[in-house]
């Protein structure tokens, strides 16, 4: 029995030595695109907005951004352009966001809010904000 404590306590200190350290300040600010290449967008964020361009039409999500922790923050929709539908209506909704896990230039996340519950993985393709 004594073995097995002690085995286990071994295997548990060499896993947690391997373990990946969430870096999410890392995260905090640059361009982003999705892993997923279906969705064409790429995400130009610095610590208090955050810009989500659709680089197939142009259509744009201006969203601000509230940090909670290193790890979790809010978007509030603040401005939108998209000129062949009235997305309007999205001004003031929230989005509640927990980075899950990072991995060199990838992060994944944990997206909900009135109309989305879902996770997306991004790659953080540069470290500049440009409008």
């Amino acid at each position: 029995m004594r073995l097995t404590a002690s085995l286990l306590l071994i295997l548990t200190m060499y896993c947690k030595s391997y373990s990946q350290e969430k870096n999410c300040s890392a995260f905090w600010t640059g361009t982003f695109s999705y892993a997923d290449k279906e969705m064409p967008y790429r995400i130009v964020r610095d610590e208090s907005i955050q810009i989500e361009t659709n680089t197939d039409t142009g259509d744009e999500l201006h969203t601000s951004i509230e940090w909670k922790s290193d790890c979790e923050y809010i978007l509030t929709y603040i401005k939108i352009k998209y000129p062949k539908r009235d997305m309007n209506y999205l001004l003031g909704t929230k989005i509640f966001v927990k980075i899950l896990e990072t991995n060199g230039n990838r992060m994944k996340v944990h997206v909900k809010s009135n109309v989305l519950d879902n996770e997306y993985e991004f790659i953080k393709v540069g470290n500049t904000f440009t409008e």
